[in-house]
């Protein structure tokens, strides 16, 4: 991604920090980049509504095939409509796979769309944003995967408010190389994180990959850049305990703590999918004092921040696109 003052890092593969990988020699099927090409060839020359259409079918196709894969968002929605019958979770299950399946083409479609990919975008004040981003200090934009994330993260910035994105390293090296191509399209610059090598790695490994990622971001914040993340899934599994629609769940807080200790804003964004297009829903800006305890204040401001995300998740639970599951036990205590 384009931060304000930052270059992006160019690493042995191009477009991304080296120090974000692991630096082994990578395994794995090509099956997935060469998928990915063919939809985005079709994305590129499909209608929006037809390629939505065929992602539609697609989705069902992989649904129907391997029930399975969609075990953990079923027991994420089921724990977020506790009153909802069967046929109900069933059918929010079934429409939440869908706008995954458009979360996906918007991605593809990003890399040719230019300027046109904030066509339909609504910001819901923007002045908070910018207020935080012109004193200088860093901005750290946390959300969640709810809608068309990514693609009004980056429409933003298009309309000239530009921020770095926090993303997971995918495999193959050159699947990561095309999703990041669609990023780097509209000016985004994408720091990545290892989290396949950091589970796999012993402690040393996992703290090193861990800290270079957290670096980068330590080191955009204090040059007044912005940072946007999804914080509402443990890839890592080192996560604090904190209580989400009223049971234990683990977040990470490790931007969190980075944003204080650079003295940046930190800055809730929502961006649910709406008749006619994405809106960009910027929260109030979560007050923080630097004299408190660090950790007591890492837990307030979390808090707060798991507050927004309820919200927005009770709000469009169709929309939130969380396949791991973020409880450990379904059946746990509800609110």
């Amino acid at each position: 991604m384009s931060t304000v003052t930052h270059p992006t890092d160019k690493g042995p593969r191009g477009g991304v920090p080296a120090h974000g990988l692991a630096g082994e020699p990578e395994r794995g099927s090509m099956l997935p980049y060469y998928a990915y090409r063919v939809a985005e060839a079709l994305v590129r020359v499909l209608p929006r509504r037809a390629a939505y259409s065929l992602s539609d079918v697609c989705v069902e196709v992989l649904r129907l095939v391997h029930p399975g894969s969609v075990a953990g968002l079923r027991s994420n929605l089921a724990h977020v409509l506790p009153d909802a019958s069967p046929r109900e979770l069933a059918g929010v299950v079934r429409r939440n796979l869908h706008d995954l399946g458009r979360t996906w083409v918007d991605v593809m479609a990003m890399r040719f769309e230019g300027a046109h990919v904030s066509d339909d975008l609504t910001v819901q004040d923007v002045d908070r944003y910018v207020g935080a981003f012109e004193r200088g200090r860093g901005v750290a934009v946390i959300s969640l995967h709810l809608g068309s994330w990514e693609r009004g993260l980056a429409a933003g910035n298009s309309l000239g408010y530009p921020m770095a994105l926090l993303a997971e390293y995918l495999r193959p090296p050159q699947l990561f190389q095309r999703v990041v191509g669609s990023r780097v399209a509209q000016g985004v610059r994408v720091v990545p994180i290892d989290i396949d090598a950091i589970r796999r790695g012993d402690e040393t490994t996992a703290r090193r990959l861990g800290a270079a990622a957290m670096r980068e971001v330590l080191r955009i914040l204090k040059g007044g850049g912005a940072i946007a993340l999804a914080m509402d899934r443990d890839l890592v599994g080192n996560g604090e305990p904190f209580t989400f629609f009223g049971a234990e769940a683990r977040f990470p807080i490790g931007v969190v703590d980075v944003a204080m200790r650079a003295g940046s804003a930190i800055l809730p964004v929502t961006l649910p999918r709406v008749p006619g297009g994405t809106a960009v829903a910027v929260h109030p800006e979560i007050p923080w004092d630097p004299h408190a305890p660090r950790d007591q204040e890492i837990r307030r401001v979390v808090t707060e921040i798991l507050r927004v995300f309820e919200q927005a998740i009770r709000e469009y639970p169709e929309q939130w696109h969380v396949l791991d599951p973020v409880w450990e036990s379904p059946g746990g205590p509800r609110r």
